[in-house]
Protein backbone atom coordinates (compact mmCIF):
# COMPACT_ATOMS: atom_id res chain seq x y z
CA UNK A 1 0.00 0.00 0.00
CA UNK A 2 0.85 3.11 -0.81
CA UNK A 3 1.15 5.71 2.18
CA UNK A 4 1.86 9.95 1.89
CA UNK A 5 2.46 11.97 5.02
CA UNK A 6 4.06 15.25 5.21
CA UNK A 7 5.37 17.64 8.30
CA UNK A 8 7.17 20.60 8.66
CA UNK A 9 10.74 21.23 10.50
CA UNK A 10 11.51 24.93 11.53
CA UNK A 11 14.60 25.24 10.02
CA UNK A 12 16.52 25.84 6.54
CA UNK A 13 16.47 23.51 3.96
CA UNK A 14 20.23 22.95 3.84
CA UNK A 15 20.49 22.02 7.12
CA UNK A 16 17.25 19.60 7.52
CA UNK A 17 18.31 18.36 4.27
CA UNK A 18 21.62 17.09 5.70
CA UNK A 19 20.14 15.27 8.52
CA UNK A 20 17.56 13.83 6.49
CA UNK A 21 20.33 11.46 4.31
CA UNK A 22 21.99 10.93 7.91
CA UNK A 23 20.32 7.54 8.09
CA UNK A 24 21.74 7.40 11.97
CA UNK A 25 21.10 10.91 12.94
CA UNK A 26 17.27 10.06 11.82
CA UNK A 27 17.01 6.88 13.59
CA UNK A 28 18.37 9.35 17.08
CA UNK A 29 14.79 10.90 16.18
CA UNK A 30 12.81 7.80 15.59
CA UNK A 31 10.90 6.21 18.85
CA UNK A 32 12.86 2.84 20.18
CA UNK A 33 15.09 3.11 17.29
CA UNK A 34 19.11 2.35 17.58
CA UNK A 35 21.68 1.99 15.02
CA UNK A 36 24.26 -0.92 15.76
CA UNK A 37 26.39 -1.29 12.63
CA UNK A 38 26.96 0.10 9.47
CA UNK A 39 28.30 -1.19 6.31
CA UNK A 40 30.16 1.18 3.38
CA UNK A 41 28.83 2.87 1.70
CA UNK A 42 25.30 3.32 2.54
CA UNK A 43 23.83 0.36 4.69
CA UNK A 44 22.68 0.83 8.50
CA UNK A 45 21.34 -2.03 10.76
CA UNK A 46 19.55 -2.01 13.69
CA UNK A 47 16.81 -2.39 16.07
CA UNK A 48 13.40 -0.88 16.75
CA UNK A 49 11.37 -1.94 19.52
CA UNK A 50 7.81 -1.50 19.35
CA UNK A 51 5.15 -1.98 21.98
CA UNK A 52 1.66 -3.38 20.84
CA UNK A 53 -0.70 -3.49 24.20
CA UNK A 54 0.78 -5.97 26.29
CA UNK A 55 3.49 -7.30 24.03
CA UNK A 56 6.52 -5.85 22.99
CA UNK A 57 8.71 -7.03 19.97
CA UNK A 58 12.14 -6.44 18.50
CA UNK A 59 12.44 -6.04 14.83
CA UNK A 60 15.55 -6.17 13.36
CA UNK A 61 16.26 -4.83 9.88
CA UNK A 62 18.32 -2.84 7.71
CA UNK A 63 18.25 1.16 5.79
CA UNK A 64 19.85 1.01 2.87
CA UNK A 65 20.21 4.91 1.09
CA UNK A 66 19.15 4.32 -2.34
CA UNK A 67 18.90 7.10 -4.19
CA UNK A 68 20.04 11.11 -3.24
CA UNK A 69 19.27 13.65 -5.68
CA UNK A 70 21.11 17.10 -4.03
CA UNK A 71 19.22 19.85 -6.50
CA UNK A 72 16.07 18.29 -6.27
CA UNK A 73 16.41 17.15 -2.84
CA UNK A 74 15.11 14.39 -2.74
CA UNK A 75 16.26 10.60 -1.39
CA UNK A 76 15.22 7.12 -1.49
CA UNK A 77 15.59 5.11 1.45
CA UNK A 78 14.85 1.04 1.49
CA UNK A 79 13.82 -0.78 4.70
CA UNK A 80 13.72 -3.91 5.53
CA UNK A 81 12.56 -5.14 8.85
CA UNK A 82 11.47 -8.86 10.51
CA UNK A 83 10.38 -9.97 14.47
CA UNK A 84 13.65 -11.21 15.71
CA UNK A 85 11.49 -13.75 17.74
CA UNK A 86 7.99 -14.13 15.08
CA UNK A 87 6.99 -13.70 11.68
CA UNK A 88 6.39 -10.57 11.03
CA UNK A 89 8.08 -8.61 8.97
CA UNK A 90 7.92 -5.18 6.77
CA UNK A 91 9.28 -3.59 3.60
CA UNK A 92 9.18 -0.04 3.29
CA UNK A 93 10.47 2.33 0.09
CA UNK A 94 10.43 6.03 1.49
CA UNK A 95 10.72 8.47 -1.22
CA UNK A 96 10.99 11.69 0.65
CA UNK A 97 11.16 15.40 -0.94
CA UNK A 98 11.94 18.60 1.03
CA UNK A 99 10.63 21.66 -0.14
CA UNK A 100 11.95 25.34 1.54
CA UNK A 101 8.44 27.21 3.26
CA UNK A 102 8.56 30.36 5.21
CA UNK A 103 8.11 28.64 8.04
CA UNK A 104 11.12 26.37 7.20
CA UNK A 105 11.25 23.02 5.87
CA UNK A 106 8.21 20.81 4.08
CA UNK A 107 8.97 16.99 4.05
CA UNK A 108 6.56 15.69 1.50
CA UNK A 109 7.00 11.32 2.57
CA UNK A 110 5.35 8.39 0.31
CA UNK A 111 5.97 4.98 1.77
CA UNK A 112 5.41 1.91 -0.73
CA UNK A 113 4.57 -0.02 2.32
CA UNK A 114 4.03 -4.03 2.30
CA UNK A 115 3.78 -5.52 5.81
CA UNK A 116 2.77 -9.40 7.80
CA UNK A 117 2.09 -10.58 11.09
CA UNK A 118 -0.05 -8.51 13.77
CA UNK A 119 0.08 -5.53 12.39
CA UNK A 120 -1.30 -6.18 8.73
CA UNK A 121 -4.55 -6.41 10.38
CA UNK A 122 -4.59 -2.65 10.22
CA UNK A 123 -6.06 -0.43 7.58
CA UNK A 124 -4.60 1.81 4.99
CA UNK A 125 -6.30 4.50 7.34
CA UNK A 126 -5.10 3.71 10.19
CA UNK A 127 -1.62 3.39 9.11
CA UNK A 128 -1.46 6.48 7.46
CA UNK A 129 -2.62 8.39 10.67
CA UNK A 130 -0.15 6.22 12.72
CA UNK A 131 2.36 6.97 10.06
CA UNK A 132 1.77 11.25 10.58
CA UNK A 133 1.41 10.73 14.01
CA UNK A 134 5.18 9.33 14.29
CA UNK A 135 5.99 11.45 11.96
CA UNK A 136 4.87 14.44 13.91
CA UNK A 137 7.32 13.15 16.91
CA UNK A 138 10.06 12.51 14.63
CA UNK A 139 9.62 16.19 13.64
CA UNK A 140 9.46 17.18 16.62
CA UNK A 141 12.79 15.26 17.81
CA UNK A 142 14.73 16.31 14.81
CA UNK A 143 14.14 19.95 15.77
CA UNK A 144 15.21 19.85 19.19
CA UNK A 145 18.09 18.11 17.75
CA UNK A 146 19.21 20.57 15.79
CA UNK A 147 18.59 23.41 17.68
CA UNK A 148 20.62 21.63 20.17
CA UNK A 149 23.43 21.18 17.66
CA UNK A 150 23.30 25.27 17.01
CA UNK A 151 24.00 25.99 20.20
CA UNK A 152 26.81 23.95 20.39
CA UNK A 153 25.43 20.99 22.52
CA UNK A 154 26.98 18.34 21.07
CA UNK A 155 29.13 15.70 23.09
CA UNK A 156 32.17 13.96 22.25
CA UNK A 157 31.93 10.68 19.43
CA UNK A 158 31.51 7.76 21.08
CA UNK A 159 30.76 4.70 19.56
CA UNK A 160 27.10 3.27 19.53
CA UNK A 161 27.68 0.12 17.77
CA UNK A 162 29.92 -1.80 15.41
CA UNK A 163 31.74 0.22 12.33
CA UNK A 164 29.03 2.97 13.74
CA UNK A 165 30.51 6.25 15.63
CA UNK A 166 27.78 8.60 17.01
CA UNK A 167 28.70 12.35 16.19
CA UNK A 168 25.30 13.79 16.61
CA UNK A 169 24.30 13.02 20.41
CA UNK A 170 22.83 16.10 22.45
CA UNK A 171 21.53 16.68 26.02
CA UNK A 172 18.06 16.26 24.29
CA UNK A 173 15.96 13.57 26.63
CA UNK A 174 13.21 12.27 25.55
CA UNK A 175 11.40 10.64 28.96
CA UNK A 176 11.85 6.95 30.45
CA UNK A 177 9.96 5.29 27.53
CA UNK A 178 12.15 6.93 24.81
CA UNK A 179 13.25 3.04 24.05
CA UNK A 180 10.49 1.98 22.97
CA UNK A 181 7.81 2.80 19.46
CA UNK A 182 3.96 2.38 21.61
CA UNK A 183 2.15 1.82 18.49
CA UNK A 184 -0.87 0.10 20.83
CA UNK A 185 -1.39 3.53 22.52
CA UNK A 186 -0.99 5.35 18.94
CA UNK A 187 -3.61 3.12 17.11
CA UNK A 188 -5.84 3.30 20.41
CA UNK A 189 -6.00 6.91 20.29
CA UNK A 190 -6.27 7.00 16.59
CA UNK A 191 -9.46 4.45 16.52
CA UNK A 192 -10.66 6.30 19.39
CA UNK A 193 -10.61 9.59 17.13
CA UNK A 194 -12.53 7.84 14.04
CA UNK A 195 -15.10 6.00 16.03
CA UNK A 196 -16.25 10.15 17.30
CA UNK A 197 -16.11 11.13 14.32
CA UNK A 198 -18.71 8.77 13.02
CA UNK A 199 -20.42 9.22 16.05
CA UNK A 200 -20.72 12.71 15.53
CA UNK A 201 -22.47 12.07 11.87
CA UNK A 202 -24.70 9.51 13.59
CA UNK A 203 -25.66 11.59 15.95
CA UNK A 204 -26.19 14.36 13.29
CA UNK A 205 -28.01 12.41 11.25
CA UNK A 206 -30.22 11.55 13.71
CA UNK A 207 -31.11 14.93 14.95
CA UNK A 208 -31.48 16.05 11.57
CA UNK A 209 -34.43 12.98 10.99
CA UNK A 210 -35.76 13.73 14.33
CA UNK A 211 -36.13 17.20 13.11
CA UNK A 212 -37.83 15.83 9.73
CA UNK A 213 -40.41 14.06 11.23
CA UNK A 214 -41.67 17.00 13.44
CA UNK A 215 -42.16 18.87 10.64
CA UNK A 216 -44.33 15.81 8.67
CA UNK A 217 -45.97 15.65 12.01
CA UNK A 218 -47.09 19.10 12.04
CA UNK A 219 -48.36 19.66 8.60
Amino acid sequence: MILTNEFTVGFEIETVWAHMIDLASMADCVPGAKVEEFEPPNVYKGVIRVRIGPMTVDYKGQATLVEIDEQARTSTILLKAREAKGQGSAVATLRSRLEATPEGTRVVAETDLQITGPQAQFGKGVLEDVGSRVLDEFSKRLEEKISAESRGETTVTEPVGEGVRDQSRTGVKHGADDEVLDLGRIVSQTMFRRVAKIAGVVVSLAAALKLVRRRGSRS
